[in-house]
């Protein structure tokens, strides 16, 4: 075994190791069956809307969830603004929103989250407190399914973001990663009996646990990792209602692919490190929910991984070594199988030239993510939305 042999050995088991996980949370995913739901319970809920910079989606956003919300008193509508305009404020108030004004000298999400929950709205009584992007609507039965999971006990939900524009290239490459991570990290990971991943919108907590947990979070960005790893160190579950539906916008280009991307990478392993020791501590206590979440964070990329495993399978070839030739066909037999397991089928055959096409760009704006991570340590990186009617 040469020097070379004994290098990728390492890179060869993490990527292996990782394409067998996705592997056995697809597979998961296949065998889950929705839950007898509960008749919805009404509850008093508040819907905040982080809005910063977000003057070009935020009217048309709030304007449909407001009508998706009128016939339920109960439920509130707030846009906490950071930076809009003046006559965007002004026009949210007469649409019947409320707003919230907040200014930092460095934003984040949860500073707005929790400058809202220290104002004089918070001072009413509410159980349910519900986060959305800017961009996200509200399918018309949200608050149904909602109160019906809600019934049911949990604590802790996240729904399902459904891809709002598709035209692109980049546009469905990214409502395909979406839906793979729901599908695999959400959906899988219920089904295995861990908690599910959450995705920083569409999420629907106990109103009193929000209290509590908000104001524990520092995150520049990733609050949603930072979340996660709080809550199941806590021993709080976290449940998965693909029933409870948003539609999101993807990124548009491949600029803001790579920023998001790179504020997310950095957040993963910037959280992972930060978790894996209590994690491990927590495992000797039983909890293997915080040790799940904190050991999903070493994930690879999933855009660079594919890549990856076919650059380590060259050179395994190179130098004639089975054993890592073996090891990476395993990785992308097993990759590529799960991939085919979780995406629609009709979505992704329909569209598999254009997708091949598309995927030198993806990569090479995956590699440019790397160069973001860094600057997202100290600075949030705000995606910018495009106005993407239904």
């Amino acid at each position: 075994m040469n020097w070379l042999t004994i290098i990728l050995f390492l890179p060869a088991l993490y990527l292996g190791l990782a394409s067998l996980y996705q592997l056995v949370l697809a597979i998961a995913s296949k065998t889950y069956r929705k839950n007898q739901h509960a008749s919805p319970i009404q509850k008093k809920s508040w819907v905040l809307v982080p809005a910063y910079r977000e003057d070009s989606v935020i009217l048309y956003s709030v304007s449909q969830n407001l009508q998706v919300l009128k016939n339920y008193p109960h439920w509130k509508l707030t846009v906490i603004a950071d930076q809009l305009q003046e006559e965007t404020i002004n026009q949210l108030e007469e649409m019947g929103a409320e707003v919230v004004r907040v200014g930092f000298d460095k934003s984040t999400k949860v500073k707005s989250l929790n400058a809202a929950l220290t104002s004089e709205l918070a001072e009413r009584e509410f159980e349910l407190l519900v986060i959305l992007d800017a961009d996200n609507i509200l399918e018309s039965d949200f608050v149904d399914q909602a109160e019906k999971n809600v019934a049911m006990g949990f604590r802790v939900i996240q729904g399902e973001r459904l891809a709002a524009n598709t035209g692109k290239p980049i546009e469905l490459l990214d409502g395909l990663s979406e839906k793979a991570n729901q599908e695999l990290l959400c959906k899988g990971a219920n089904q295995l009996g861990l908690s599910s991943k959450l995705t920083g919108s569409a999420m629907v907590l106990d109103f009193d646990l929000a209290k509590e947990v908000l104001p524990n979070l520092q995150a520049v960005g990733g609050f949603d990792k930072e979340m996660e790893l709080w809550l199941t160190s806590r021993g709080e579950y976290i449940h998965y209602a693909p029933e409870v539906q948003v539609w999101d916008e993807k990124v548009a280009s491949h600029e803001a692919f790579s920023k998001q991307r790179g504020r997310w990478l950095e957040s993963q392993y910037t959280f992972f490190k930060k978790s894996f020791g209590p994690a491990i501590s927590g495992l000797f206590h039983g909890n293997v929910d915080y040790f799940h979440k904190s050991l999903q964070l070493a994930l690879p990329p999933r855009a660079l991984a594919p890549l990856g495993i076919m650059i380590g399978m060259l050179i395994s070839a190179l130098i004639g070594s089975e054993i890592l030739i073996g090891i990476f066909l395993f990785a992308f037999i097993a990759l590529a199988f799960s991939y085919l397991l979780v995406l629609p089928h009709a979505l992704w055959a329909k569209n598999w030239k254009t997708l091949m096409l598309a995927m030198p760009g993806l990569f090479f704006s995956a590699f440019k993510a790397l160069t973001w991570m860094k600057k997202s340590k100290t600075q949030f990186l705000h995606t910018t939305h495009q106005n993407t009617p239904l």
